[in-house]
């Protein structure tokens, strides 16, 4: 539906629009909740940003813990890109943030981040 009111009419046009990020945002968030649900697992689904604006894309919070996602499109992330998830990690003592992206595998960022391609979820 979004792709039809921004009039995109084929896949060169969504991957050159302002909106991709936030439209491969939503098609990963979507996945993940339908997937949740699905399993009949119980959460709370939360944006987070702070006064500074460091952003992460989705948090879950459940009888699993408190779990940060960062949602990129490209394949590879550059670490620097991950402080803020990094940041609410470290603040809040969860066992572990996830980065999903394009990748073409799994990876592990750092002893407390994972990477996990969308083809994955």
């Amino acid at each position: 539906m979004l792709h039809h009111l921004l009039r995109l009419s084929d896949l060169d046009a969504l991957l050159t629009h302002p909106a991709m990020g936030r439209s491969w945002e939503g098609l990963v968030i979507e996945e993940i909740l339908r997937a949740l649900n699905g399993r009949g697992v119980s959460y709370d689904a939360y944006y987070y940003r702070t006064g500074g604006g460091a952003e992460v894309d989705l948090v879950l919070e459940g009888e699993f813990g408190l779990v940060p996602i960062e949602i990129r499109y490209q394949q590879a992330v550059p670490f620097q890109q991950l402080r803020a998830l990094r940041d609410f990690v470290a603040e809040r003592g969860c066992r572990l943030g996830i980065v999903i992206n394009n990748d073409e595998r799994a990876r592990q960022y750092d002893e407390k981040l994972i990477g996990v391609p969308f083809t994955c979820l």
